[in-house]
């Protein structure tokens, strides 16, 4: 067997990882801070990132008017209205990979207010209820970070607007709301289906339902796998425009006791000889000065899976044979700090075309009023490996991927808490992977994601790549029977009268050696979904941040962005992130009270 076998190292998050660029700003209203000699002497909390968690927990915070709340964000105020992936973004690049031919990877992640909420593609997805439960099962005992406990702060975190009904009656869109969603008038993030839809989807759509064992679900947010439509994160009740962190949680809301400071980089934690968080020490390009400002009550750290752990281990807090190696005093030995990065991988494209193009189907809805350029037209497929494969090959590919020993694959001197995290993960994914049920099912664990296009040329975007840290296992493996389904998809009788023609990558590419080489030559390992970092995990198996998301022998300071991912959700992240921020402000307001 050759399934898995080390081919890379692969995005440990070291220190000075990433040299930081600012970018100038426009002052919009009264609560951004413009000068750091307007800030308070101290806030009760201090929140570090003003990106898809920051400014969620800061606006659920600041409602509480007994409560003083400061975001600092590195970046500026962008234009985010009506850009897909814009700029301004970080640029952050892994070294050469050397199982992907020495290719270096770019990781682009937002940089401004909104965080990556201002630059994504806004597909609105959740994954599956066994995606979630495996969250809990890696975490504290009686941790209600499953699908039970997440589903409230789904529901919280975004408004639905259903699709009008000539759109859903053309491109059978339905959904339900008493399963997955909320429609509270408070929420001010909303998830739409704005349209217009290409009719050509319908073409699609139909071959996807000749599928064997692949149906159609009434909602696939209600926690199962399978075909649906998903929305996206557009406000088509009053604005028509992309809808995000700054607008639903920051834009509008006058509160004198939540103050934003733009253009300033934290570089350290103030931790008090208790390890307490008392503070942060920043920079601001308006003077390029040092500064420290007080928390009273807690530091919550919301930078994103490549910052946070930059930031943790430039306060001390990480491994200790790095933190001596690199000069910085250690305060707390916490192994796990920059492990265990996971993000969806993206295959090399699939593409066919058609001898004899289908007709373009009819349609009775209209155009939205929405201008907007959405990435994806909202048709997806989420399926599981035993459909992709079969149950017998999903079963022994499961059973080769548990009985690895993450010891031959990671560097020398990983401590054992990581290697038993790696364990822990295999033996979980592993029985879930390889469960013979329908993707309809809520124990499904979703594989590969379908986006739909209207043409038959893909990209397969991987949901599980069994990959953590600094290697990136063989994935080429799992890529080729990708690649072999979408052979069976676009060869279905279903397509016979259209004489599909593969075009990429070529009938010729038979061998599992020709498809190693096609898959490293033009697989990206990064799906712009990084997680995983500052895991919620158990301690003893590496985790950073308890079930209530404080730093492990720390007082006063959480996580709470993807980098407290334990595993990759199957789907598209950014509603998983404002459901964190939505539980963990609660969780704060608790707390104090």
């Amino acid at each position: 067997m050759i399934f898995f076998c080390l081919v890379s190292k692969m995005l440990l998050i070291h220190l000075f990882l990433i040299a930081l660029l600012a970018v100038a700003a426009t002052a919009l209203n009264a609560r951004h801070v413009q000068h750091t000699s307007d800030l308070r002497k101290s806030y009760d909390f201090i929140i570090i990132g003003g990106g898809t968690a920051g400014l969620t927990i800061g606006d659920r915070l600041s409602e509480l008017s007994k409560f003083n709340v400061l975001v600092i964000e590195h970046g500026g105020f962008i234009n985010a209205s009506r850009t897909v992936f814009a700029t301004p973004s970080y640029n952050v690049t892994s070294v050469p990979q050397v199982g992907l031919n020495n290719r270096v990877t770019s990781i682009q992640i937002g940089f401004g207010v909104g965080g990556s909420s201002a630059i994504n593609g806004q597909a609105v997805m959740r994954a599956t209820k066994r995606d979630y439960d495996i969250w809990a099962e890696l975490g504290n005992k009686g941790s209600t970070w499953n699908w039970n406990g997440l589903l409230p702060y789904f529901r919280k975190a975004i408004h639905f607007i259903p699709p009008k009904p000539l759109i859903a009656s053309d491109y059978n869109i339905t959904y339900d709301i008493e399963a997955a969603w909320g429609q509270d008038n408070n929420t001010r993030l909303y998830a739409s289906f704005p349209g217009p839809y290409d009719p050509r989807l319908k073409t699609q759509y139909a071959a996807l339902k000749t599928v064997p064992n692949l149906s159609v679900v009434r909602d696939g947010h209600a926690g199962v796998g399978g075909i649906y439509w998903f929305p996206v994160s557009i406000d088509e009740l009053h604005t028509q425009e992309r809808s995000y962190s700054r607008t639903a949680h920051w834009d509008g809301l006058n509160r004198p006791n939540y103050h934003l400071l733009i253009n300033s980089k934290v570089s350290k934690i103030l931790l008090d000889q208790s390890n307490r968080a008392i503070g942060v020490q920043f920079t601001s390009t308006q003077d390029n000065k040092k500064h420290t400002i007080k928390a009273s009550k807690e530091v919550i750290l919301s930078a994103g899976a490549i910052h946070t752990p930059q930031i943790l281990q430039l306060s001390g807090i990480g491994s200790s044979s790095l933190l001596k190696a690199a000069k910085i005093p250690l305060k707390v030995n916490l192994h796990g700090v920059g492990y265990n990065f996971q993000d969806h991988p993206i295959g090399p494209p699939i593409t066919f075309n058609f001898t004899h193009p289908p007709p373009i189907p009819s349609t009775n809805s209209s155009s939205s009023n929405s201008s907007f350029p959405t990435l994806y037209g909202g048709l997806v497929a989420l399926l599981n490996l035993p459909l992709i494969t079969s149950p017998s090959t999903a079963s022994s590919l499961a059973t080769t991927y548990k009985s690895q020993s993450p010891i031959s694959h990671l560097p020398r001197g990983t401590h054992p808490d990581i290697i038993s995290g790696y364990k822990a993960q295999q033996s979980l994914l592993s029985s879930s992977i390889s469960t013979p049920v329908p993707p309809s099912s809520p124990q499904s664990l979703s594989m590969l994601n379908f986006v739909v296009g209207t043409s038959p040329s893909v990209q397969p975007i991987g949901m599980r790549i069994l990959s953590r840290g600094t290697v990136l296992l063989n994935i080429s493996y799992l890529f080729m029977y990708y690649i072999l389904w979408y052979r069976k998809f676009y060869n279905l009788p279903y397509f016979a009268p259209y004489k599909p023609i593969e075009i990429l990558p070529g009938t010729n590419i038979t061998t599992r050696a020709q498809f190693e080489q096609y898959i490293r030559q033009g697989l990206s390992p990064q799906g712009w979904h990084p997680i995983g970092t500052a895991a919620k995990m158990r301690r003893s198996l590496g985790g950073v941040v308890d079930d209530s998301l404080k730093v492990y022998g720390t007082k006063g300071l959480r996580v709470a962005d993807t980098s407290i991912f334990p595993t990759l959700p199957g789907g598209t992240t950014q509603l998983s992130v404002y459901a964190i921020a939505e539980k963990v402000s609660d969780m704060i307001k608790n707390d104090w009270k």
